[in-house]
């Protein structure tokens, strides 16, 4: 294999466009999930809301040929289906673990069904069209970091437009501070005025939708649709919660370091001989997970302070 096609100097700048791409919707999902952990929930379910935002987005890019229209399907497919968890460890304080985990194979399960109802089974899959890359004026001209970060889709730049926008009314605004308390402790917060289940009820929509738009973004960056697409996106997110300590925009370096590590397996793997190569390609493809995983644990076991929020996964329940 020659080293020199992955991490040369003319393939270092298509490997980190390719490793933002990669990570945008792995960013926002986990972004997302971070506003609602923050307010002691934990959205499990991020997976499955992806795999729905995903087929939601297939369909509707594949009828009408829009994709910021089928973003903002997808992230109205990602929304109803957290308002099944919503309801579920919200309102009924059924254990979020389970509730996670079912609306996973929920979401898995529905984009199946709802693929074959659309498209039936076919010999050529159906392909869309994905959004078009755009040159920032001015900016996509400095060298290297132009075509790396201004000279991508416009759906990647709403996407990290809406992780700048959570981290602002996380850390910013009085809602935010609401999102805290309501974390930290309910109670106190409840005893202050502030609605305990409405706030989780808000952060676990916008955690749906955010991750619904994540689901549509890796549909917009493939053009088809395939059971398991998401490719466990939904859980490395998760992870980028920890290793961002729960911050939104902590999400953007946990999720780069996926993206790149992906970016560099699929170009090492290709420079190697594809699935022709004598190394198992199953082991290029497990290379980001492992990496995100010791990061986790690295992250975990390192810093002395656990910044989870102490009520994380606790359900409340208001006094009567």
């Amino acid at each position: 294999m020659n080293w020199s096609d992955v991490l040369g100097a003319g393939a270092l700048v298509p490997l980190l466009t390719a490793a933002l791409r990669l990570a945008v919707p792995i960013i926002l999902a986990a972004a997302g999930a971070c506003l609602a952990e923050r307010s002691g929930l934990m959205n499990l379910g991020i997976e499955g809301q992806m795999m729905v935002g995903a087929i939601t987005a297939f369909v509707t890019v594949y009828y009408t040929g829009n994709p910021l229209f089928g973003a903002v399907t997808g992230a109205l497919a990602g929304l109803l289906t957290a308002a099944v968890v919503g309801y579920l460890t919200i309102t009924m304080a059924v254990d979020q673990i389970i509730t996670g985990i079912s609306v996973v194979i929920l979401g898995t399960g529905l984009a199946s069904f709802l693929y074959l109802q659309v498209f039936g089974i076919t010999g050529t899959p159906p392909r869309i069209q994905g959004s078009t890359p755009v040159d920032l004026p001015v900016l996509s001209d400095i060298p290297a970091i132009g075509q790396i970060v201004f000279s991508q889709s416009p759906l990647v730049y709403a996407a990290l437009l809406l992780v700048v926008a959570l981290w602002w009314v996380l850390s910013r605004t009085a809602f935010g501070l609401s999102v805290r308390a309501a974390g930290e402790s309910p109670d106190a917060a409840d005893s202050v005025g502030v609605s305990v289940p409405r706030t989780r009820w808000i952060t676990l929509l916008i955690s749906g939708a955010t991750a619904g738009m994540a689901g549509a973004l890796v549909i917009d960056g493939l053009g088809f649709f395939q059971d398991g697409i998401t490719g466990g996106r939904g859980w490395i997110a998760l992870g980028v919660v920890i290793l961002a300590r729960w911050n939104p925009l902590g999400a953007i370096a946990g999720g780069f370091m996926f993206g790149l590590v992906d970016a560099f397996q699929l170009r090492v793997q290709a420079a190697s001989g594809g699935q022709a190569t004598s190394v198992p390609y199953e082991l290029f493809q497990a290379m980001p997970y492992a990496v995100t995983l010791v990061a986790v644990v690295v992250t975990t076991v390192g810093f002395a302070r656990n910044n989870a929020p102490k009520s994380l996964g606790v359900p409340f329940v208001p006094a009567r």
